[in-house]
């Protein structure tokens, strides 16, 4: 009983821990925070004795559901400041939400060996195109008014967030820099806004595909587990309102590389992981 108790608390540490890490990341940088959680869920899980394929569709689930609410926390503080686009978020939004939606359920039909291996990929790929995309523009004007060029941003940021579960910030930010020249902070907040629909459309997805799976964790609707969510949400949403307030203070410079040194390490362990599976 001392030993139960012992691991469940441990569990409940862990998560809450994660969810307020994720939320500051969320907030100062507009990436949703999921790229943290996926793998820190999938690895208590998997100890816990859930079969990789459960541990894993679970996890990018209830990662994805986590950031509604931390989006919203810190698109609501980034607004304060001017730093969302809406419309360009809005229109991004849309084709992230369909696509993201699609994600979730190619994503519910793939072996969990596969889907390591692919949030793997994009995770390394995307964080070091996160550290190294140079933003020239630092003009509003020079921004693109390009539709097409928000509906592909979109629509890739939604299919590899309902792959893979990550929020779509990771893959957003460099691509509005890159294609439509936008400049960090308004991509930051812009960003924020986005993840809102794309999170949305990936839960709604896993919710639809996990309902009747048989041996999810208990609380669970659909793969989204309820009592992992909420561990995670109350301290997240709580700092991403802070990091959202420091992004505005602190060096972007210095915030990017050490997401970076961080975001390396996930990605490379769950390729790994994936392989070894």
């Amino acid at each position: 009983m001392i030993i139960l108790e012992l691991m469940f608390l441990f569990f409940l540490a862990a998560l809450v821990l994660g969810g307020a890490v994720a939320g500051s990341f969320s907030g100062m940088l507009g990436i949703g925070g999921s790229i943290l959680l996926v793998p820190l869920q999938f690895y208590l899980l998997t100890r816990l004795g859930y079969p990789p394929d459960i541990a894993l569709k679970t996890a990018i689930a209830t990662a994805l559901f986590f950031t509604l609410p931390t989006s919203l926390s810190s698109a609501y503080n980034h607004s304060k400041r001017n730093t969302v686009l809406w419309k360009k978020g809005l229109l991004m939004g849309v084709f992230g939400f369909v696509f993201s939606f699609a994600g979730g359920y190619i994503a519910s039909h793939l072996n969990a060996a596969y889907l390591s291996i692919i949030f793997g990929v994009v995770v390394l790929g995307a964080s070091l195109k996160f550290t190294t995309t140079k933003n020239a523009n630092e003009d509003p004007e020079k921004m693109s008014q390009n539709p097409i060029i928000y509906a592909v941003c979109g629509s890739l940021m939604g299919l590899l967030s309902g792959l893979t579960g990550i929020g779509g910030g990771l893959v957003l930010i460099p691509l509005v820099i890159f294609l439509a020249k936008m400049p960090l902070r308004q991509a930051i907040g812009t960003s924020s806004a986005t993840i809102i629909f794309t999170a949305f459309g990936g839960v709604i997805s896993y919710i639809i595909n996990g309902i009747g799976v048989e041996g999810l964790p208990p609380y669970s609707f659909g793969y989204v587990n309820l009592i992992m969510w909420i561990a995670l949400v109350i301290p997240g949403v709580i700092l991403a309102s802070v990091g959202a307030k420091l992004s505005h203070k602190l060096n972007q410079k210095y915030m990017r590389n050490a997401f970076t040194v961080i975001t390396f390490l996930v990605g490379v362990g769950m390729i790994l992981k994936g392989f070894l599976m």
